[in-house]
Parts: structure tokens; C-alpha cells; sequence
């Protein structure tokens, strides 16, 4: 099902690439699977470790933007935008999948 729910994003416009990644980091579902510039999401999503409670990070670098939003039961939800994407538009998308994620993955861990 988290699998639906995260391929979802993709269909927004300016999103190249989404996954979810454990507490650990292990990759759990990607969208994209043999999508160049994702190739390395475990250990992005282990430089975004941290001890302190976030809900959402945003990287923006030459060529792309990425976000990753902390979820409630400890997974992490990566995104990859295009650099000119509409940030607002995929915020407004990422909240809902946000929501929608947690409400399932707290009642199936």
C-alpha cells in the first residue's frame, strides 16, 4: 500500500523521483527504480540522520531539489525535483501523501 501511496507523487508535476527509507535507512520503496540520480538514496538519507526532531528538510543543489520529511513511526519520505519546479504546489502534495503515509504505516508497524 505505501508503495501506492508514494508512486502517487511522481504524477505531480516537478517531482522526478520519490522513496521511503526505514529508521535505519534501508530503502524500502522508490518510485523510480533505475533512476540515475537516485541510485545512492540510502546513503542520502543516512547523511540526513539526526538526533533532533525535524519534519522536513529541504537540499536544493546545480541540478535538482530534494526533500525529505520525517514520519511518525521514524521513515523517512525522499523527493527529487526538478531545480524549476513549482515549490509550493509539490509541498501542498507532500503533505497529503505525509498524512496519508502515517495514518497506514502507524496502524501496520
Amino acid at each position: 500500500m505505501e508503495g501506492f501511496i508514494v508512486s502517487d507523487l511522481v504524477r505531480v508535476d516537478g517531482i522526478v523521483n520519490a522513496a521511503l527509507v526505514d529508521k535505519e535507512g534501508f530503502l524500502l520503496f522508490q518510485a523510480r527504480e533505475n533512476h540515475e540520480p537516485s541510485q545512492n538514496i540510502s546513503k542520502i538519507a543516512d547523511l540526513i540522520r539526526t538526533k533532533s526532531k525535524f519534519t522536513r528538510v529541504t537540499i536544493t543543489s546545480e541540478k535538482a531539489i530534494m526533500m525529505v520529511e520525517q514520519l511518525d513511526v521514524g521513515h523517512r519520505l525522499i523527493t527529487w525535483c526538478e531545480k524549476s519546479c513549482n515549490l509550493g504546489i509539490i509541498r501542498k502534495s507532500l503533505e497529503n501523501t505525509v498524512q496519508r503515509l502515517n495514518e497506514y504505516l502507524i496502524h501496520t508497524i
